[in-house]
């Protein structure tokens, strides 16, 4: 029997490039148990010396990845660390409000960092990774660094430990004002569709049919992010164009 395990914390990614022509028979093909559409609010974090960036493009199969997530229906601010070893994945995540996330990126002194609530220790594993990160976060060693929205579309298959992602009108953006109020100036729309297949380690037979055509994808939204604020910084009449 295939043991069940936390696809949210733990899975492997492979992700493919898609055209728009092709969703409604592919994503008509997935037989799914619960499906879901929503908009997708991340912020991006790294190192000053851009530690996190540089290790991200020289070994996109072995690096981390800091961030915030926001979903519209809710309020909720997720911290998350992303670690990537190869084909997998594991994801540490806590969950702040919107004013906690604010304060920890405005930053800590150390007396507030003793008493502050979120970065206490916790009980949970899971959080542990997450934890760490968010106290290099309140003592200055991380900075945000820019945004990306998208519009996903999820499918969730429990037997087969599959979820799917598809995501569309991709988007990257400078921070300005509150970034947990509005992404900041938009630099440049993403002409691609991402689909991206999550699972326990092992694809049913009709999954490995569902991808046998499509064409893989290194695309990341970090790299992509960095990439265009290094772009949009030696062409100040790029942004203007958008």
């Amino acid at each position: 029997m295939r043991l069940a395990i936390d696809l949210s914390r733990s899975r492997v990614e492979t992700k493919y490039a898609l055209a728009a022509e092709d969703v409604p028979l592919l994503t008509g093909r997935i037989p799914f148990d619960e499906r879901e559409d929503y908009g997708v609010l991340t912020m991006y974090f790294d190192r000053p010396d851009g530690s996190l960036a540089r290790r991200a493009i020289d070994h996109p199969f072995h690096c981390t990845k800091v961030r915030t997530r926001q979903y519209p229906e809710d309020s909720a601010v997720w911290f998350e660390v992303k670690t990537r070893r190869g084909c997998w994945t594991r994801k540490s995540r806590l969950r702040l409000s919107r004013d906690d996330a604010a304060r920890l990126v405005r930053g800590l002194s150390l007396a507030e960092a003793e008493t502050f609530g979120p970065l206490q220790d916790g009980e949970g594993e899971d959080e542990a990774e997450a934890r760490l990160h968010l106290r290099e976060l309140a003592e200055g060693g991380l900075r945000p660094l820019g945004a990306v929205t998208a519009q996903r579309r999820t499918f969730l298959v429990k037997q087969d430990q599959v979820r799917i992602t598809l995501d569309q009108g991709i988007a990257y953006h400078r921070l300005g004002g509150d970034p947990f109020t509005a992404p900041g100036l938009l630099l440049r729309s993403e002409p691609d569709l991402v689909l991206e297949v999550k699972h326990g380690g092992a694809l049913a037979p009709w999954c490995r049919e569902l991808v046998s055509g499509l064409r893989r994808s290194r695309y990341s939204k970090f790299r992509n992010l960095v990439v265009t604020l290094a772009e949009a910084r030696r062409s100040p009449d790029r942004v203007d164009r958008f």
